[in-house]
């Protein structure tokens, strides 16, 4: 969870001084209805996808434990590794999102 509320300020960090900068013409942003994938809406979309992978690992491993009927621990155990790769995944992308933006933060102007 601290992960992603990590990600989604990095995300508004870059968007912040993106907008503030001026920006040349081969940077323009891509518009949505050029068909073209706009980063920012991919990167929430994954974000919003981690999310959802962790809620349904948990809600189904309370099921479990409940007694809930029709759940396997085998079903258990394996959106519990999906939640934990995707994260961890996450998690990998957002340390390389950081060093990318440190990186450039140094260079010399």
């Amino acid at each position: 969870m601290m992960a992603i509320q990590m990600m989604t300020s990095l995300l508004d960090e870059i968007n912040r001084q993106a907008s503030a900068a001026q920006k040349p013409a081969i940077f323009s942003t891509p518009k949505s209805d050029e068909g073209r994938p706009v980063f920012s809406n991919m990167l929430i979309n994954s974000i919003n996808t981690m999310d959802t992978m962790q809620h349904q690992a948990s809600s189904q491993a309370e099921d479990y434990m409940t007694g809930a009927s029709g759940i396997g621990l085998n079903d258990v155990m394996v959106l519990m590794q999906k939640a934990s790769l995707g994260l961890n995944f996450g998690i990998q992308v957002r340390n390389k999102l950081v060093s990318a933006y440190q990186e450039i933060m140094n260079m010399a102007v």
